[in-house]
C-alpha cells in the first residue's frame, strides 16, 4: 500500500496501527481497512479488548487480517473483512 493510504489509516486509526504500521496489501483495499478498522476498533472499546493487530496483508489475491486479543466477535469482523476483499476486481490486486 502506499505511503498516502497508509499514513491515512495509521492517522485514523492509531490504536490499531499506531504510527508506523506496514500494509502489505493493494491500495485498492484501503477504502474497506478504513470500514473495518472503524468496526473493530468500535467493537473493541464496547467489548473492553486490547487488540493487536500484527499483520495485514495479500496472500494469493486474498486479504490476510493477523490481530491478537481478539473475541468471537472480532473474529467475524475480521473474517467479514477478508471475505469483501475477494469482490475487489483482480487487476486491482496487482502492486507495481
Amino acid at each position: 500500500m502506499n505511503q498516502e493510504n497508509t499514513e491515512l489509516l495509521c492517522k485514523a486509526h492509531p490504536e490499531l496501527y499506531g504510527d508506523h504500521f506496514a500494509f502489505a496489501c493493494p491500495d485498492s483495499w484501503a477504502p474497506l481497512l478504513h470500514r473495518f478498522s472503524s468496526k473493530l476498533l468500535k467493537h473493541a472499546r464496547a467489548a473492553g479488548l486490547e487488540l493487536t493487530v500484527t499483520d495485514i496483508k495479500e496472500k494469493h489475491n486474498e486479504l490476510r487480517i493477523y490481530v491478537d486479543g481478539t473475541d468471537a466477535e472480532a473474529d467475524r469482523i475480521i473474517e467479514a473483512a477478508e471475505q469483501q476483499a475477494l469482490h475487489v476486481p483482480a487487476q486491482e490486486h496487482q502492486q507495481g
